[in-house]
């Protein structure tokens, strides 16, 4: 070579060929595309690397592993070893990757100019700014006015902003929460003498009844509970578990359950205290005789026709209601979510804790012990206090890491005019939200996917939080801006503060955790298996409890609304399963997935019965001003029956004035509806508080509709079989019909998928993980509306029901069949799309050539077309897979089940000399979902997981009549009617 080492050699082949053909159709200079053909000499290119951490899109910290390569984040997948969700992730845990890679990030320092406007500046003069403001405050003894205002925060960083304020000699830490469940703890103290929020186990219970708790949407720890709830569901034995929710509507949970009962809004008191009376009539708790007459005086005054003439609910009902939940052993009733949360919601949430206890089943599906950390955050009424001591100007330096409190509280509690009034405000946070907006001075903040920390979102369970991958952009970790700032202020502070990086405040805490664990592993062992594994847990002591006698003092008074317009309606809000309380709304992802129930994208909207619209003289899709006594919005209506007709409800999350291009702009935000006023037995918000008038505008404005049609006109898509006539022994064969097709052959494997629609809730979990590994194209709104989206697996949701006792709501996840007679393949004029001798319908991307004559013979609809070549702005293109081809214009593309992880198990499993193992292969769908209604594998193997589940008695093919032969097998529902259960 005469001195041309390798690399050398490589370059200059690569100048000479195949970067001269790449400079010809690019603007770039061939010099920018060298190191794509000349990779450095580094072992992991090319090669995945996971690392496990904690999630932090809302409090419940699930664990997730992150996929990466050539140091980038790609996917992130639910930690099986995690105890809170076992493997399993939500749509917003999906979503996590689009915070990283958010093209509206805050990329560096800023500060306020005379005119408003933020400019850059480093990280040194930002930081001097606020030094000098906290130094001179130090040298006048008003540092105690520094306030601080954080989300919920566990372990270290928690540790650091309580030094950093104590070091200021300042005490004002509020640790906010938009949905922070007082009533619960309040509930609980009164109840139980105790101040905690417990855990509880959906899986044991034979019964849940729900008072309009969203326990498979928000509330809590929505990925445990739907693993539970899928659990509790599973048909054994010739039983299952059943499920009753009470309120005045159906949400995403409520139409899982197998009975609604639509009680008016806030009387869920009544009804949960009218089944303590009956249950004890009716001798059915096991309950010592002095707490049992106690309770009796409590619930004397509450019988039948008194709760009828509260609640609405018959007599009848309410008395098969409290002997079915008294029968369950054990059972599980749940409220104290936010959309039930009145001015009584403390004592509501006390007669449910009294259901509970009469029955036996605090200790065994409602435990003490394992308390959620939700129960150490601040309470709204904290927040108004500090609404004031910024009013008096008392605060001389407000420091907001990571909260939109301008957003999340209501207008009228004043937030927005107190904050101005305040000399200094810091904003820690990572986007230009509302609360942002206001800020002097910004420090943004890595993304938790950049960052050091930890995190406990119960007792016993203490997840890492660890860097997958280099900061994109001029950003610093809050604990060292934290320790940073410290250094500049010097004295005092900086004393508080001795370590020089918030990695070692970290390692030191947990030197503690290795000391309490008593582990023989030296520390250094112990700090990487709990890296590796992406924490450690364990099993706290459960505590026992006893009734308080605290309860008798407890007012069961009746809910109060403001508005006395005679011809108001409840409004009830809910917290959206995508945008949770409004942080969500700046992921393209959430914003492009439908509501499951509304089916409805890049909006909210206002849910009105049909005869109450009609006799307002309103029609779905009109433009309405929704006004109570505290403010004013303008939302397009939808016609909802699973509603009652005093009631309206509209979804939390959208409306935001700021917080970058995906949520700015779209919709209202239904928290200006408002009062200011805490409810007075726990201080948190009343959400459920205020009466509302609708008025129609004269304007039009059209939802995005992905909903097909809401019933299935007879159609064999999503079937269900009652418990009755499945527990009958007949099963009979479907008729099968003869094929003009000759079967094809699948030699070695024929891959399969079963979906069981008694598991499946809705949730849209696979959805977002498709999107997240498949790079499916982001269109927007407009191109919605077209019927141009992208995604290759779809959520149909179908109302089959018709009477409130029996919803019958169903979901079914709906994806190409991969059908053994695929009507798409014999049409297509170039063979783009052609059946594998492993059973999958194969789509050749650069063959096809956008006829779109499969599309138009598929029965199922589930392939999409390329209108466009779809752009992600950067740095949203970092988040592309590079396994899966990105496709552009023109081109037909569908669900592949995730060839792209076939192919790894099959090439990894043939180098190491052995047979693809069963369930060693998940598709995105099926590793997502959190109840587990997705199984993947080989319907040649005739003892895989699928095969047995393709063998149910449930089982039946979609559109079977038309002889496809899908590879995807689905299970019915099954229906429990009222008396069954």
């Amino acid at each position: 070579m005469g001195g041309i080492d390798r690399r050398d050699f490589l370059k200059v082949i690569g100048i000479g060929g195949a970067t001269a053909v790449l400079a010809g159709c690019s603007s770039q200079k061939p010099e920018n595309v060298i190191p794509y053909l000349v990779p450095p000499e580094n072992p992991h290119l090319g090669l995945s690397l996971w690392y496990a951490t904690t999630c932090r899109e809302c409090p419940a910290g699930c664990g997730l592993l992150v996929r990466t390569q050539d140091g980038r984040a790609l996917k992130v997948e639910g930690n099986p070893s995690h105890p809170v969700n076992q493997g399993r992730i939500c749509a917003r845990g999906q979503s996590s990757v689009q915070g990283l890679y958010n093209p509206d990030r805050i990329r560096q320092p800023l500060r306020r100019k005379g005119d408003g406007l933020f400019e850059p500046i480093d990280w040194v003069q930002a930081e001097k700014i606020v030094a000098e403001r906290l130094a001179a405050l130090l040298e006048k003894e008003t540092s105690s006015r520094v306030a601080c205002i954080t989300p919920l925060l566990t372990g270290t960083l928690d540790r650091l902003f309580d030094a950093w304020l104590a070091g200021l000699g300042s005490k004002l830490r509020y640790s906010y929460e938009a949905f922070s469940y007082e009533p619960l703890r309040a509930a609980n103290r009164l109840t139980f003498d105790q101040d905690a929020i417990p855990d509880y186990d959906l899986s044991q219970a034979q019964m849940i009844l729900s008072f309009g708790c969203d326990f498979l949407e928000t509330w809590v720890s929505p990925v445990s509970f739907s693993a539970q709830y899928a659990r509790m569901r599973t048909f054994r034995n010739g039983t299952m578990g059943t499920f009753v929710h009470v309120g005045p509507r159906l949400s995403m949970t409520g139409a899982n359950a197998d009975e609604w009962i639509p009680a008016k809004p806030g009387a869920d008191l009544y009804v949960a205290l009218g089944m303590v009376r009956e249950i004890l009539a009716q001798g059915s708790s096991p309950l010592p005789a002095a707490e049992r007459e106690m309770i009796a005086r409590l619930a004397a005054p509450y019988d039948p026709k008194t709760v009828e003439s509260r609640s609405e609910v018959p007599p009848a009902t309410l008395k098969r209601l409290a002997r079915q939940f008294a029968k369950a052993r054990p059972g599980l009733a749940l409220g104290g979510a936010v959309a039930s949360s009145g001015r009584n919601a403390t004592p509501t949430q006390v007669a449910i804790n009294l259901v509970n206890y009469v029955t036996g089943n605090v200790g065994r599906t409602v435990h003490f012990g394992s308390s959620s950390s939700l129960g150490r955050l601040s309470t709204y009424q904290d927040m108004l206090g500090l609404v004031e001591r910024m009013n008096r100007g008392e605060i001389e330096v407000l420091f907001l890491y990571q909260v939109n409190p301008l957003f999340t509280l209501p207008e009228s509690a004043g937030f927005r005019e107190a904050i101005k009034k305040v000399p200094m405000v810091v904003s820690l946070s990572s986007f230009p939200d509302e609360t942002t907006a206001q800020a002097h001075v910004v420090l943004p903040d890595h993304s938790p996917l950049e960052s050091w920390g930890d995190f406990s979102p119960r007792q016993g369970v203490h997840g890492l939080i660890q860097p997958v991958m280099k900061p994109l952009f001029d950003t610093k970790a809050a604990g060292d801006t934290l320790l940073s700032v410290a250094r500049h202020v010097g004295g005092k502070l900086v004393q508080a503060l001795p370590q020089e990086s918030f990695y070692e405040a970290l390692r030191g805490d947990w030197k503690k955790i290795y000391r309490a664990s008593a582990s023989a592993e030296d520390f250094e062992t112990f700090w990487e298996n709990a890296l590796r594994a992406g924490g450690v847990w364990s099993e706290p002591k459960k505590r026992g409890v006893r009734l308080s006698s605290q309860i008798a003092r407890v007012d069961f008074s009746e809910p109060s609304f403001d508005g006395d317009d005679p011809a108001a309606l409840a409004l009830t809000l809910y917290p959206s399963i995508n945008h949770f309380d409004g942080r969500g709304a700046n992921r393209p992802w959430l914003q492009e997935i439908p509501d499951p129930v509304i089916q409805a994208a890049w909006d909210n909207w206002v849910e009105i019965h049909p005869e109450t619209a009609k006799k307002l003289g309103i029609t779905s899709g009109d433009l309405v001003e929704v006004k109570s006594s505290h403010g004013r919005i303008e939302l397009p209506v939808y016609l909802y029956e699973w509603i009652r007709r005093d009631t309206v409800a509209i979804p939390i999350g959208q409306g935001h004035e700021e917080f970058g291009r995906y949520a700015k702009g779209r919709g209202a935000n239904p928290i200006r509806l408002l009062g200011p006023k805490a409810e007075g037995g726990s201080g948190g918000l009343p959400w459920l508080s205020v009466k509302v008038t609708m008025k129609n505008t004269g304007k039009r404005y059209l939802l995005t509709p992905v909903a097909g049609s809401n019933t299935q006109y007879g159609r064999p898509i999503s079937l269900a079989v009652s418990l009755s006539d499945l527990l009958k022994e007949e099963h009979p064969e479907s008729e099968a019909h003869p094929s003009m097709y000759a079967p094809h052959p699948h030699p070695k494997h024929r891959w399969g998928m079963t979906i069981d629609l008694n598991a499946c809730t809705g949730c849209s979990s696979c959805v977002a993980a498709c999107y997240a590994e498949n790079n499916l194209g982001i269109v927007g709104k407009e191109e919605m509306m077209r019927g141009r989206e992208t995604s290759w697996i779809r959520l149909e949701r179908f109302m089959e029901g018709r009477s409130p006792e029996n919803p019958d709501f169903r979901f079914s996840p709906m994806l190409c069949q991969h059908c053994d007679s695929a009507p798409c393949e014999p049409v297509c004029p170039v063979y783009a799309t052609y059946h594998t001798t492993e059973g999958l319908n194969a789509q050749i991307y650069n063959r096809c050539v956008g006829t779109r004559y499969c599309a138009n013979n598929c029965p199922y609809k589930v392939r999409r077309f390329n209108w466009f070549t779809y752009q992600w702005p950067e740095p949203l293109n970092l988040q592309l897979n590079p396994d899966v081809t990105v496709r552009e214009k023109g081109v037909m593309e569908k669900c592949t089940f995730c060839v792209q992880r076939i192919r790894r198990v099959e090439i990894k499993a043939q180098v190491e000399g052995r047979a693809v193992r069963d369930g060693e292969i998940q598709p995105a769908c099926a590793q997502a979902c959190p109840t587990e209604a997705i199984v993947f594998g080989d319907l040649n193997d005739a003892g895989s997981d699928v095969s047995k589940r393709a063998r149910d008695p449930r089982r039946y093919r979609a559109l079977e009549e038309i002889n496809t032969h899908p590879a995807i097998t689905y299970l019915k529902r099954i229906r429990v009617d009222s008396e069954e259960g």
